[in-house]
């Protein structure tokens, strides 16, 4: 067996793993794109059909851990004839994000491109085993800010590799985690870890539960009478916390726009019998319109709470009802990522920046996507795979080592080229 980490060591984001099975068999798990910086465009070495067919080939499976750009961002560019896998809500979220922005002319020729490939994709059920030859990938759901995250079981060749992909204890179904590694026969049985490491070096930073991100909300929204929204509009988790702390507020609209609407509705009718979370009432959501006097009155009557995104159409509704908002009765719950907003973050945004400063109030409201340095821990442990660790979506300066794990464990964290036990790995 061969890995190779194409990109992901020394940056969060834009990652590519191959996994090449002595026969010559190859798959790759995730094609990303780089993250840009603020509001500049990304800069991919990548974002390019001969590139990305340079790369995939000899390879004829993609596997996508979950749908957020740094992951899936270059399946578009994929060459015909080679399965992509995601998971079926996440295929259909991505769908229906280009099919809205189909509707936007700059977008129009590049969203039939992504609708087409799409259309092509095939899905995972969960734990059922995938062949791509003799390569073996069984996919198991995790919790993530993205909604449908999954990691990867491979095997082949005799040997066992897990990719957690990107994944959290903290969510509403992250509790399941370390269950799932146990059940599944994966615990002690592994021998190569391949995992995230984006909160590695923050050991001060507090991961909040996703309930508590709820309270947050619900404090808020008991606070002010008209409450806007910034948030991912694909993210389940964060949805439910909005949706659950508005259901709290009685007699109040919930506003959105039709998109977000559609993708609420599909999460729900996904998770529908799964338990108590994502019941998200398509009756009682409501796309804003200003010709809709009847909503309009509601929420100039009775306060609101209203998903927003930072657009031009966005722009154009706030326009219209920040005016006769009273100011102390009005505010911006922030739940994105705090470096948008910090000028002194390589991540920082002018246009975000100037977005959440045109509210008379604003409070954050947020957690991370990715796992607790504890959480990582904990799964280093559980899984404690026979002969390597490798880490990936992780800061240049992030040290694996810091983790809390036996010196074993960290005797076995690969970070450079190497050949142990059967297994070749170069890490790019």
């Amino acid at each position: 067996m061969k890995i190779t980490i194409h990109r992901g060591k020394n940056q969060i984001g834009g990652c590519i793993t191959e996994i090449e099975s002595m026969s010559g068999c190859k798959i790759i798990i995730d094609l990303g794109h780089n993250l840009p910086k603020g509001d500049k465009e990304s800069v991919d070495e990548y974002a390019s059909e001969e590139a990305v067919a340079k790369l995939t080939d000899g390879v004829s499976d993609i596997f996508y851990t979950h749908d957020h750009g740094d992951h899936v961002g270059l399946f578009q560019f994929v060459p015909e004839g080679k399965n992509q896998y995601i998971g079926p809500l996440a295929l259909s979220m991505m769908q229906k994000r280009n099919e809205y922005l189909l509707h936007i002319e700059e977008y129009k020729s590049s969203c039939e491109n992504k609708l087409n490939k799409l259309a092509k994709f095939k899905t995972y059920k969960i734990a059922r085993p995938i062949n791509a030859g003799d390569i073996r990938v069984t996919p198991f759901a995790v919790s993530h800010s993205a909604t449908d995250s999954y990691m990867l079981l491979v095997e082949c060749d005799g040997k066992r590799v897990l990719h957690t992909g990107d994944f959290r204890e903290h969510g509403y179904t992250g509790g399941k985690l370390i269950d799932v590694i146990e059940k599944y026969g994966i615990a002690g049985n592994i021998d190569v870890l391949i995992t995230e490491g984006t909160n590695i070096g923050q050991a001060d930073k507090k991961v909040m539960p996703e309930a508590e991100v709820q309270e947050e909300m619900l404090r808020v929204m008991k606070n002010y009478k008209n409450v806007f929204v910034l948030s991912s509009s694909a993210d389940a988790d964060r949805l439910e916390s909005i949706w659950s702390a508005h259901k709290r507020r009685r007699c109040r609209p919930f506003v959105c726009d039709y998109y977000q609407k559609q993708a609420m509705a599909a999460i729900a009718e996904a998770r529908k019998g799964m338990g108590r979370y994502y019941q998200f009432e398509g009756k009682k959501i409501y796309p804003y319109c200003s010709e809709n006097v009847t909503l309009v009155n509601w929420m100039k009557d009775k306060g609101f709470t209203m998903m927003i995104r930072r657009s031009v159409k966005f722009q154009g509704y706030l326009d219209e009802i920040l005016p006769w908002c009273r100011p102390e009765d009005t505010c911006l719950v922030y739940s994105q990522f705090r470096g948008y907003i910090f000028p002194w973050h390589e991540a920082f945004s002018e246009q975000t920046k100037a977005f959440v400063d045109q509210f008379p109030n604003s409070e954050y409201a947020h957690t991370s996507g990715h796992a607790s340095k504890e959480t990582l821990e904990k799964v280093c442990e559980a899984v404690n795979p026979k002969t390597a660790i490798i880490p990936i979506h992780k800061n240049a300066e992030a040290d694996f080592r810091l983790l809390d794990i036996s010196e074993e464990l960290k005797s076995k964290i690969v970070e450079c080229k190497t050949d142990i036990d059967g297994i070749k790995i170069v890490v790019n």
